[in-house]
């Protein structure tokens, strides 16, 4: 019943969330069908073969970080286990991690236990490359992204100073807080969250500085390169399936890309409603696209790369049900 109330708050949000952005403007579904229709589909197939290079990816660092435990499953079953967590994803959030890792000790009797510390490992590394990807978009389109502070937080729209408001909120914040600690120390380290969070630290440098066990750390991170390189390009080329957006810069799928990690946090099925209302809110804000035209770019993406991974992870699902060897007959093998 929790599981079935906890996937029921989730449909909400999404649900909401998409509401929302259609009684905004937003999403202007009129307008959304009438550039669709008229949309390339080939490079929707151009976005499917780079989903594929990307999961292989994925599939081949987790094998470099299963190794160290003493396990080796093949790539083909790594690959289908990847191909499952992600369709397991669209259809309910945190179900990935554990489906991908469930089918893994189905087909190579990798105890779930290890998978899943391995998949947490991967996690890490995933957090860490996103603040990199945010650090290098704030660098090359830095001007844009202060010009849109500035306009977002500033006083009065004639601010002579212009200084945002932001920018002294932060400021006594940071005092404020700094003070706080200076003074409270020793009270603040008996507290049970500051524990947690110290706890949790420990854990997150563990899980970084693992990597100098691995055989091959060169290629584990050639392959979080190629994951988050195809993240990024499989959000481009879509750029040039409806026209109007074709001449849209490079920068603009960076932001797209870091916008729409961040809004897959929120935990609806596929990012339904929240990548939609943070891309389209983004591009809008940042870029001053025209409201419906963000929202167009931002369903049309989140949209394409849903129903793609959808159907081609129930294609490796029938795959995985007819070709699935007994648990038994692979533990013979090993």
């Amino acid at each position: 019943m929790k599981n079935v109330l906890q996937y029921l708050v989730f449909l909400g949000l999404a649900a909401g969330l998409t509401w929302y952005a259609i009684h905004s403007g937003t999403i202007n579904p009129e307008q959304l069908w009438a550039d669709v229709s008229q949309a390339d589909f080939r490079w929707v197939g151009v976005m499917m073969l780079l989903t594929f290079v990307a999961h292989g990816s994925r599939a081949a660092r987790w094998r470099i970080l299963l190794e160290p435990l003493g396990y080796h499953p093949s790539f083909l079953r790594t690959n289908t286990a990847v191909w499952l967590g992600y369709f397991a994803n669209n259809l309910v959030p945190r179900l990935g991690e554990v489906t991908r890792c469930s089918a893994l000790y189905k087909s190579d009797a990798i105890p779930i236990e290890k998978s899943l510390g391995t998949v947490v490992t991967e996690r890490i590394f995933d957090v860490l490359s996103l603040f990199i990807l945010l650090g290098i978009n704030l660098l090359l389109d830095f001007d844009r992204l202060l010009a849109f502070i500035q306009r977002s937080t500033s006083a009065t729209p004639d601010s002579e100073s212009g200084v945002p408001v932001l920018i002294w909120i932060v400021l006594g914040l940071l005092i404020a807080g700094g003070l706080t600690v200076f003074f409270l120390w020793e009270r603040l380290l008996e507290l049970a969250i500051v524990k947690k969070l110290a706890k949790a630290g420990q854990g997150l440098l563990a899980g970084l500085l693992s990597i100098r066990k691995l055989r091959q750390p060169g290629l584990f991170l050639f392959y979080t390169v190629m994951i988050w390189g195809m993240y990024y390009v499989m959000g481009y080329v879509l750029f040039f399936a409806i026209p109007k957006f074709a001449d849209l810069s490079p920068l603009v799928a960076l932001t797209i890309m870091t916008t729409g990690a961040l809004a897959m946090i929120l935990p609806t099925p596929g990012g339904v409603g929240s990548y939609n209302a943070f891309v389209a809110f983004a591009l809008h804000s940042i870029y001053e696209l025209p409201e419906a035209d963000s929202g167009t770019l931002a369903t049309f993406i989140q949209s394409s790369q849903m129903l793609s991974t959808l159907a081609i992870g129930l294609v490796f699902l029938v795959i995985s049900v007819i070709s699935r060897p007994s648990r038994k007959a692979v533990v013979s093998q090993s």
